[in-house]
């Protein structure tokens, strides 16, 4: 019963985010959409706070069934295809208004950050890039997301908010890793990032921070 109603309750709270934002929010509102009390959505999920938490991490659960394994060999295509995957299911699979509401909320950001199956797919793809030498050990495959990272939470923003499609935030967010990777890249994978960079560039003029 209980896990019922708290499937019915996410499920109106993920329509009435993408029909409207966060601010649809209300929990009156979403008592009806659910047929469930107001009492029994704070019984289940505290506040609204709470009830943004629980449908990110409901989000990424599906995300990370989705997401699969790589399948690329070659390391540096492997990084590629981790940053893509996990924007395609981040952009498939979380509403918009609820990008933007961890985007702006650090502390949503912190709590949430080590759920998010992109993140330890990706840095795992920089290790194992690391340890076959396509890149150098100097920095930490976290330091080198953490870099990109802030990058790509300004064009999940933009994403977000409109202004941006799908494949403008994947080859914002590309050009980010790449221009990170730079910092440990041997001299032949510096070779190939840099030509990464320059066929992106076309598509990045309008994304330079407002």
């Amino acid at each position: 019963m209980r896990a019922r109603s708290s499937r019915r309750i996410l499920d109106a709270a993920r329509a009435l985010a993408d029909g409207g934002g966060i601010e649809e929010l209300s929990m009156r509102r979403l008592a009806h959409e659910a047929d469930v009390s107001v009492r029994t959505i704070y019984n289940l999920f505290g506040d609204k706070d709470g009830l943004v938490e629980a449908l990110v991490r409901d989000s990424f659960d599906a995300m990370d069934v989705a997401v699969g394994d790589l399948d690329a060999d070659d390391p540096i295509e492997r990084i590629w295809q981790a940053v893509t995957i996990s924007i395609e299911m981040n952009c498939r699979y979380v509403p918009k208004a609820v990008v933007a509401a961890v985007v702006t909320d650090a502390t949503l950001q912190r709590e949430l950050s080590s759920y998010w199956p992109g993140l330890e797919l990706t840095l795992d793809a920089i290790r194992t890039a690391t340890r076959s030498r396509a890149l150098r050990a100097d920095l930490a495959a976290e330091t080198l997301f953490a870099h990109a990272g802030a990058v790509f939470l300004h064009l999940l923003w933009r994403w977000s908010q409109g202004e941006i499609d799908e494949p403008t935030l994947t080859a914002g967010v590309l050009h980010a890793f790449d221009v990170s990777l730079l910092a440990v890249a041997t001299p032949r994978v510096r070779v190939r990032l840099l030509a990464h960079i320059a066929a992106l560039d076309p598509q990045l003029p309008h994304l330079v921070p407002r």
